[in-house]
């Protein structure tokens, strides 16, 4: 536990440094009223990497739109995913609009969509993905995106009709999710994301919940006693059993928090921002389902 308050710490540190990109609303200070009052909260929201210039989004946005992806260019040093399976699916790698992560697939087989966080895209974004190690894939457009703060940050990403082939339900690291969960006090949940800090991207982390219940804004939150940095924001958390949780999107630190926990939005209000079913998977890895 001690360990992880310390990954919590620095990830502290590391957000406060370097959290800037289009869409990202950095660290704030929450007002006197709602469960978070009185700690600074901060969008877990890495930069796009400057060396995706925008001749080489037209140029990767051409080939989403065909179902094709692009090498990354030769000259371009990356960190290594340290993902299981690739492709799209939750728990994959975007880079742009922003340095974010995938949460979990919605509707069903030829019609997909998938998730993120609000704060990491605006509706009519083309988002991109490191979708296997040296590929660029754009995938589709977000068609919705809410960014109210802890419990109610999700966006929803239309794939693209020729990139639906490429969809799987299950996760990177993970099995599942297995159907709609319902995270509470205690419960041991784990999700996979891009982190700048602790480890390779996909990194699998667990943690253990420590807060259900309102969020800002009107929403439904959820938070755990784990590790996140920038770039895990709209990581899918899914519990341990299996089952969806929710999505990551912030870190909580100070007063009854102290020194920090990961917070995120409800699965249950993610599939109201939705309008679509969640697309479910065994619970065993499978990099083919």
């Amino acid at each position: 536990m001690k360990f992880t308050r310390a990954l919590i710490a620095l990830a502290t540190v590391m957000t406060m440094a370097t959290v800037s990109a289009p869409h990202a609303g950095g660290t704030v200070s929450t007002g006197s009223d709602g469960p978070f009052a009185g700690a600074i909260v901060s969008e877990l929201i890495a930069p796009k990497p400057d060396w995706y210039t925008d001749a080489l989004h037209t140029k990767v946005v051409a080939a989403g739109k065909q179902g094709e992806s692009v090498p990354i260019p030769d000259a371009v040093d990356y960190p290594t995913s340290g993902l299981a399976f690739t492709g799209i699916r939750p728990g994959a790698w975007i880079i742009a609009p922003a340095g974010c992560t995938t949460n979990f697939v919605f509707g069903s087989a030829g019609n997909y969509s998938i998730g993120t966080a609000g704060h990491c895209t605006e509706v009519g974004d083309e988002v991109t993905l490191i979708a296997a190690p040296g590929v660029l894939m754009n995938i589709g457009e977000t068609v919705k995106s809410v960014d109210n703060g802890i419990g109610n940050d999700f966006a929803l990403i239309d794939i693209y009709p020729a990139m639906q082939q490429y969809v799987t339900p299950s996760m990177a690291y993970f099995g599942g999710p297995t159907s709609k969960g319902d995270p509470r006090f205690g419960d041991l949940v784990e999700h996979a994301g891009h982190g700048l800090v602790i480890g390779t991207g996909g990194t699998p982390r667990a943690g253990v919940v420590v807060y259900r219940g309102s969020g800002e804004n009107g929403g439904d939150a959820f938070a755990w006693d784990g590790a996140a940095t920038p770039g895990d924001s709209g990581s899918a958390v899914r519990e341990a059993t299996g089952e969806a949780a929710g999505n990551l999107t912030h870190l909580v630190v100070g007063d009854k928090y102290a020194p920090g926990v990961v917070a995120g939005t409800s699965i249950d209000r993610m599939l109201r921002i939705a309008g679509k079913p969640l697309a479910t998977a065994p619970n065993l890895p499978n990099p083919l389902y």
